[in-house]
């Protein structure tokens, strides 16, 4: 079965700007805001304007060979991406990209499980 290499988006929220492809690979982090789903790269950010519901889509890629994880209730990472998570002054988890200063929050549960995949990973 081919996989999906690239996700339709926009540059504008409500699909002005017309749609591009993303290449899957590029993906760091996919959040709900605002009404909306942010799909963010390390340079850029994008939005996905052919549905709205964050889990339905996030099932979709996962079908299709990706491996999303939830964050917190609002956002999905690429786990294999993430290089280092932080544990703020604030009670916050923030995880960090490799190659950039982008980072996510994640809840306390969704830090833990993350925190073994990466410990896991470096073994």
């Amino acid at each position: 079965m081919e996989w999906i290499k690239e996700l339709p988006v926009s540059r504008d929220p409500k699909g002005a700007t017309g749609i591009v492809s993303l290449p899957m690979d590029s993906i760091l982090y996919i959040h709900f805001y605002e009404a909306t789903i942010q799909v963010h790269t390390a340079a850029e950010k994008f939005y996905f304007t052919l549905g709205s519901n964050l889990s339905v889509l996030v099932d979709n890629l996962n079908n299709s060979g990706y491996q999303f994880e939830k964050t917190d209730r609002a956002q999905v990472a690429d786990y294999r991406r993430l290089s280092r998570i932080e544990k703020t002054e604030f009670f916050q988890y923030k995880g960090y990209f490799e190659g950039t200063e982008k980072y996510v929050i994640f809840s306390e549960s969704n830090y833990k499980r993350a925190l073994k995949i990466l410990r896991d990973r470096s073994e």
